[in-house]
């Protein structure tokens, strides 16, 4: 379900971004949504400020900022050190590398969303609606924090018998 034109008129959104052709274009794109504000970061060090100083309710995030370093943004964000925005705030990640070790690390490092380079304004819409209207359960266990990585819901009946992992664990130990 996409995002209304009243929903997307009340939305704060980041995009953290040092090519900014891309920025632009994203910019672009959202301000053609009518969304309500917009706030663009080159740098890591002004995402982070903004992030701690004023709340959003969506962020657009380079796989390829500062090296990689954007992932460690998106750590920080999950671990909750903001005192304005939520861990569970919907992250996109946008990368022009969709191979499966990208995904992975995008997906370990607590992304909602990912979206591929060239993008379109239905892509931006639907990833945006995906991110903030069907919300994942959110987990925060030691070894990861971000939203659940399992898209599809399961039902309790798919886990019954052999299907269960909790009684095969229990059978090995």
């Amino acid at each position: 379900m996409a995002l209304s034109s009243t929903e997307l008129t009340k939305l704060k959104v980041l995009i953290v971004d040092s090519n900014i052709f891309i920025a632009k274009t994203l910019f672009s794109i959202l301000e053609a949504f009518d969304v309500c504000k917009i706030i663009v970061c080159d740098t890591l060090d002004s995402a982070e400020k903004n992030i701690s100083e004023v709340t959003v309710d969506c962020v657009f995030i380079d796989f390829m900022m500062e090296e990689r370093a954007g992932l460690n943004f998106i750590k920080k964000v999950r671990e909750g050190t903001s005192p304005k925005n939520e861990q569970a705030l919907p992250i996109i990640l946008n990368t022009g590398m969709t191979d499966i070790d990208t995904i992975v690390l995008a997906r370990d490092a607590g992304v909602s969303e990912i979206i591929s380079k060239p993008f379109s304004p239905d892509q931006v819409l639907q990833k945006m609606s995906n991110a903030i209207k069907n919300e994942r359960e959110f987990i925060d266990v030691e070894e990861y924090i971000g939203p659940n990585r399992r898209r599809r819901k399961m039902s309790i009946m798919e886990w019954d018998g052999a299907n269960d992992r909790r009684v095969s664990a229990k059978i090995n130990k």
